[in-house]
This record gives C-alpha cells, sequence and structure tokens, in this order.
C-alpha cells in the first residue's frame, strides 16, 4: 500500500469515528470519549484533508463549518409542501377536530378501521427540511412561504446533531426528512445576556434567536451558537415503503437523527387528550421550549384519505398550551425595601396572560441589572414565566412599531427618546439617604430605623425557619405594625389579648366571649420563648447569617455575652464564618438599638445563651439539597433555613455531586437534570420525614430520648 492509499484509508477511518462519535454525543447522549481525544482525530483529519484536498468527502466532518459568508439566501423549492397546522386550544377543540375525521373516513368507507395518535411535543423552534440523496445530506432549507424556502445548507451543516450521512446500508434515492432547529433553554439565556451586555436587543423568545441563527449570513455566528434539531417526519421519500409515522419515527432514530424519545402511540382521543395534558405539566422540566403538542393519525393510508384543506393537512392538529413569553408595556419601576436595607427595584406591568397565569409585576433584581438591559419606563419589554421561574423582564423590544393613544412609532425611537430609570437617592419607605458600598450591587437603606426594613424584619423573626410563631403571618404583622403595637421582634413578647381583639379577624364571640386565633397565637408566641439560641441568633436577621452559620457561631460562642466579648479574627476563626460575616456580627452587636431589643428579649424569656449547643452533624451533614417547584406548605426560604439548621447545604443548581433534589407543584427543569442524573428526588412529606430523622439522629447522639427543643415545626 503506497502513502496515497494509506492516507485514503486513514481519512475513510477518522471520518467513520468521527461521526459515530458525533452521533453517540448529540444524538445518544453517550459519549465515549472525551473532548480532547475528539478534538486530536478531528485536527488529524483536518491535516490529512489539507495535505490531499481530493480526500474531503460530502459526510468529512470537517464540513461542517467553513463556509465563506453569503451575499444572500438562495430560494429551494420543496420537493414535497411543508404544511401548517390548525389549531386547538382546548380539549373540547381537540374532540371536535376528532369527530369531524371520523364522519369523514366513515363516509370514504373507513368506519370499521381504528384510528391510532402519535402526540409528540410542538417545539418551539424553526421548522426546516433536509434532503438526502444516496444517504448523504445535500442541502436545508427554511419552511418558508410552504411551497420553497430558504437555502441555509451552510450553516446546517454546523449543528452537530445533523448527520451528514446515514447510517443505514441502504439508504433510499432521495429523503426530505422534517425537523426543527431549537436553542436549548441555558444556552438562550446566556445568548440574551451576552446581547444585553453588548447593547444589542434580546431575542423575544428560543424560536426568535434558532430563526435568527439559522438565518445568518454567515456560517462562522451560526456556529458559535449550540444550536441543536429534533427531527419529526418524512416529506417526500424514494425508495421508502413505510406504514405510518411511528414507523417512520423509528427509520429516522435508526438512520442516526434526534427523535424525541418521549414521543407517545395512543388508541383514543381521551389517551391524547392525556398526553397533551401531560406534555403541559412536564413543559417546564425540559430543556428545550415547547408551545404545545402535536397530535398526528398514524397510519400513512388514513392521512391520505383525510387529506388537507387550503394548506392545513386534516390528520394533524397542534394542541396549543399558554405562552410562557410575552410582549407588554413597563409601565413604571418601582422598589421594595427589604428587611436588610436593600432597594430591590420591580416592574408594574400592563396586565398579561403568560405561563398560565397574569402577570402585573416582575423582578428586576438591582440597578445594574437594569442598565446592562437598558431597561426603560414606558417600553415595550419580553416577559418571561416559566415554570416555578418568578416572572422577569428579559429586555426591551427595540425592533417593530409600537401603539399608544392612536400613535404608531418605531419602537427603536420611542426607546431612545425615552429617560433611564435611577435608582431613588432616598428610601421610599423612611427618606434616609440611600447608600451604596464599595465593590457591591446592592444600594441600602442605612435607617435601621425605617418602617419597611422594620416590618420585614419581624415577617423573617416569626418564619418557620426562625422562630416559627404560628398564626403570625405577613398580613398580621403589618397590621400590628399599622397598629403601633409592635415596633421590633421584642414588642411580640409584649402582646396582650385585648391588643389583638381590636384587630380585624380578632374579635371576641359575643356570646361566648371567647377569642379562640387571639389565644392561639398567644399560645403560640408564648411557646417560641423556648426555642434554642441558635435558631434565635437566625431569627434576628443579622446580615449575612443563615441558619448553618448561626449554629457555627454559637457551637463557638454559646452565649450572648461570649459573642459580644469576641474579637472579629475571632468570630472569622469558626468555621464557614470568615471575616464579612464577622464583621456584619460585630456591628450588630455593637448596635445600641440591637442591644436594646436583646435585653428586652432576654427579660421576655428568650433563651440568649445554649448550655449544650448542638453541632450540625447527623445524616444531613454534608448533603447537597435543590429546591425547586412551590411547597404547599414550607416557603422555599424556609426550607432552606430547615435543611441548613440540620447541616446540609441548599444549591441552586443539580449536579452529580446534588444529594437531594425537593420537589414542589410546577417543579422547573431541575427536576429533568436530576432525573437524569439519578439524584434522590423527595416530595414535602418526604422533606419532613428526613428532617424529623436527622433531629432523632442527633438527640441519639446527645443521649436524650425525645426531637427536644429544636424539633421540625
Amino acid at each position: 500500500m503506497n502513502d496515497a492509499d494509506r492516507a485514503d484509508a486513514r481519512a475513510a477511518q477518522l471520518r467513520e469515528m468521527l461521526n459515530h462519535h458525533a452521533y453517540l454525543y448529540y444524538v445518544l447522549d453517550r459519549p465515549q470519549i472525551d473532548d480532547a481525544e475528539y478534538d486530536a482525530l478531528y485536527r488529524e483529519l483536518q491535516a490529512l484533508e489539507a495535505e490531499h484536498p481530493e480526500l474531503r468527502t460530502p459526510d468529512s466532518p470537517t464540513r461542517r463549518v467553513g463556509s465563506a459568508p453569503l451575499e444572500k439566501f438562495a430560494q429551494v423549492r420543496h420537493l414535497e409542501a411543508m404544511l401548517s397546522l390548525a389549531n386547538a386550544r382546548d380539549e373540547d377543540e381537540l374532540l371536535a377536530w376528532d369527530q369531524r375525521n371520523r364522519r369523514l373516513l366513515e363516509g370514504k368507507g373507513y368506519d370499521d378501521v381504528p384510528l391510532r395518535y402519535v402526540v409528540e411535543p410542538k417545539i418551539d423552534g424553526l421548522a426546516i427540511s433536509l434532503t438526502y440523496r444516496d444517504g448523504l445530506f445535500d442541502g436545508g432549507a427554511t419552511r418558508g412561504n410552504g411551497e420553497e424556502g430558504e437555502d441555509v445548507t451552510a450553516n446546517l451543516r454546523t449543528i452537530g446533531a445533523l448527520p451528514l450521512r446515514l447510517r443505514g446500508s441502504e439508504p433510499p434515492a432521495v429523503v426530505e426528512v422534517r425537523g426543527e432547529v431549537y436553542l436549548p433553554l441555558a444556552a438562550f439565556s446566556r445568548l440574551n445576556e451576552a446581547r444585553a451586555a453588548a447593547g444589542q436587543p434580546a431575542f423575544v423568545n428560543p424560536r426568535n434567536a434558532a430563526a435568527g441563527s439559522i438565518r445568518q449570513l454567515d456560517p462562522a455566528v451560526a456556529a458559535a451558537r449550540p444550536l441543536d434539531l429534533w427531527c419529526y417526519a418524512i416529506g417526500f421519500s424514494e425508495g421508502l415503503d413505510l406504514p405510518d409515522h411511528h414507523s417512520a419515527l423509528e427509520w429516522l432514530r435508526a438512520q442516526g437523527f434526534r427523535v424525541n424519545p418521549q414521543i407517545v402511540v395512543v388508541d383514543s382521543i381521551d389517551a391524547v387528550a392525556a398526553a397533551c395534558r401531560a406534555w403541559e405539566e412536564r413543559r417546564a422540566d425540559l430543556d428545550y421550549d415547547i408551545d404545545g403538542a402535536v397530535v398526528k393519525v398514524d397510519s400513512f393510508a388514513l392521512q391520505a384519505a383525510l387529506g388537507s384543506v387550503a394548506h392545513d393537512p386534516r390528520w394533524a392538529i397542534a394542541f396549543k398550551f399558554a405562552p410562557t413569553t410575552v410582549i407588554t408595556r413597563l409601565h413604571g419601576i418601582e422598589v421594595n425595601v427589604g428587611r436588610t436595607g436593600v432597594l430591590t427595584p420591580f416592574a408594574v406591568l400592563e396586565p398579561v396572560f403568560v405561563g398560565g397565569v397574569t402577570v402585573e409585576r416582575a423582578t428586576l433584581h438591582n440597578e445594574d441589572d437594569i442598565r446592562r438591559k437598558d431597561i426603560r419606563p414606558g417600553d415595550d419589554v419580553i416577559l418571561q414565566r416559566a415554570g416555578d421561574v418568578i416572572p422577569q423582564v428579559v429586555g426591551p423590544v427595540l425592533e417593530g412599531w409600537a401603539e399608544e393613544d392612536g400613535r404608531r412609532e418605531e419602537r427603536s425611537a420611542r426607546h431612545a427618546a425615552l429617560p433611564e430609570w435611577q435608582m431613588p437617592g432616598a428610601c421610599p419607605a423612611c427618606g434616609a439617604h440611600v447608600v451604596r458600598e464599595t465593590g457591591e450591587v446592592a444600594v441600602r437603606c442605612p435607617n435601621r430605623s425605617c418602617p419597611a426594613q422594620l416590618v420585614e424584619s419581624i415577617k423573617h423573626f416569626v418564619s418557620k425557619g426562625a422562630m416559627d410563631i404560628d398564626g403570625v403571618g405577613e398580613r398580621l404583622v403589618e397590621d400590628l405594625y399599622a397598629e403601633d403595637l409592635v415596633r421590633d421582634v421584642a414588642d411580640l413578647y409584649a402582646l396582650r389579648r385585648e391588643d389583638l381583639v381590636e384587630l380585624e379577624g380578632f374579635a371576641l364571640d359575643q356570646k361566648t366571649g371567647a377569642a379562640k386565633r387571639a389565644d392561639r397565637v398567644l399560645a403560640s408566641i408564648d411557646e417560641s420563648r423556648t426555642r434554642p439560641f441558635a435558631r434565635l441568633l437566625f431569627a434576628l436577621g443579622v446580615r449575612h447569617v443563615g441558619a448553618v452559620t448561626a449554629q457555627a457561631l454559637v457551637l463557638g460562642f454559646p452565649s450572648i455575652e461570649a459573642l459580644r466579648a469576641a474579637s472579629v479574627e475571632e468570630l472569622a476563626g469558626v468555621p464557614g464564618v470568615g471575616p464579612v460575616v464577622a464583621e456584619a456580627v460585630q456591628q450588630y452587636l455593637a448596635d445600641e438599638h440591637n442591644r436594646d431589643t436583646l435585653e428586652k428579649l432576654r427579660a421576655a424569656g428568650l433563651r440568649l445563651a445554649e448550655e449544650h449547643p448542638r453541632r450540625a452533624e447527623g445524616e444531613l451533614a454534608g448533603k447537597s439539597f435543590v429546591l425547586t417547584g412551590k411547597l404547599s406548605s414550607l416557603p422555599r426560604g424556609e426550607a432552606q433555613a430547615l435543611i441548613e439548621a440540620r447541616g446540609g447545604r441548599v444549591s441552586g443548581s443539580v449536579s452529580k455531586a446534588t444529594d437531594y433534589v425537593v420537589v414542589g407543584e410546577d417543579p422547573g427543569s431541575k427536576l429533568a437534570k436530576a432525573s437524569r442524573l439519578g439524584v434522590v428526588i423527595l416530595g414535602e412529606d418526604e422533606l419532613r420525614k428526613l428532617l424529623a430523622a436527622a433531629d432523632a439522629s442527633a438527640d441519639a447522639a446527645a443521649g436524650r430520648l425525645s426531637l427536644g427543643d429544636d424539633a421540625l415545626p
């Protein structure tokens, strides 16, 4: 074998290896080699092809990137028209669609033929058609008007999930594969962050991002974006004989295309409706956006009998979901003041239905975030809400036209004419001059007597993860403050029955003289006097001091006197504390108002010392938790405090190091990732049992038989 033959053989071997590993990585999600090994093989093939250009074949992985920028997209006529879909917006419309089809089939003599359906996700991306000739990728086009679209072959080649050669040994002479190019949600968020930082307009949704990426004239731009692909149908084919749609999906899988693994085949319209509901329920768990489910009659023979009307096939319909991203008007930006004095801006919006609810308020995080996104009151903005995500403003809409008071103007011109938003120089609750410390994004009100801070600090003090005062919720705290009954947390322990019965909802029973609600609240306040010192220290709301940090501090300094006497260096020496927290603790304890509050708490009988402080050890020590979804009886902050008080750690993202994912209602994409990684998934009841078991373990280790003072609420 001469050198040319050896180069030819090695190039063929490298192409086969690289295409195989791309299939394992992109389609099966089961890589067998790491990125470095793949890159080494790729570079070897590049070098061979550079030395022997005649070896570069159409299916070479090196053909994915490298095309010169285009001046414009050529038009391509589809071999078979890409039809649109009619919509069903509820189950009644879905049932009506099915009944129309059945009547039509009966009229054509198919009354005894059972109907079977395929239900699949409606990916919110860009529809494309891929043509393969003799097994090789020959070109791809957008849907366009259904008859012809734009030739985006060079950009499609950059998508790793797109096979350049079919895997079957006997490919058809010609086959059109239909699919959807999309941008994974995490990549979409990163892309919008980068665009905002660069002063570019944000994409409204992942579909716009995918479409904008595929329609770049420079393939290098498309290659830089992590586009992906689901394939869902076969259009024109020559040399294929398949009986139904689900067989076509199996054929696509066998040829190396990504086909959604959760597509189902069902035998009744009721099962179709249930499958559509299931897709809507799991919508927030997916790493891609869907805006509905697509229902298709499975049999190709019945599809042909049903035919099409205008541009819509009768044999398929889209069951649409509520949108998770919409455009609405930002009327204004207002500010909340938290318990630590942080001013947090929020958006006041034109009410809009998104993600299944009507939204009028949305988080804006902080002043820097508003600046970076260049959000201005009066803008039309992109609002996003998906799963358990708090509604948030993605950015302003700078393209198209805006309507107001009958006037029509360009959104970009309108935006430019709007004044930039400024953080107030004075606290909106007390009027104190606000400050921003060096190196921080937070703007704070320094006034410790600020009404907003006092109310929020009392709400924190009574919460489940802190002093757990049952019956004292946010509304009651606000009423107590408004009536001048409670001005700091110590005032709670001076409340009397006659104080409470004057409040709304606490009136005495005129016949019996009973005041059951007031008595329950007073009993709960009294019970909280026995909470351990570490819980009280956390409840005080010292800046940076969470439940675990409070326990660590009490372990090192088991009384308020010991904490006061400790230097910053001594406090910082406690494991998990450090100089920033130590400084915050010392500042809190040195403040005269806080010292007065602590003395009032001592006089009220609360525990400001711990004889035998409990270590944050036991079953949860070193365990990592992630919380997702809404817990019905346990706000997320309180659940985190309970976990941390027992030695656990709460993280914001799921990884292989995560031990437990706690799932509430409407869980987010974290649940899907946890399932893929095999992480233990807990419901709310299971979390409570785990926490109780941790308490029991700690008590047993300390020689106690009961759950004691730190029992799970």
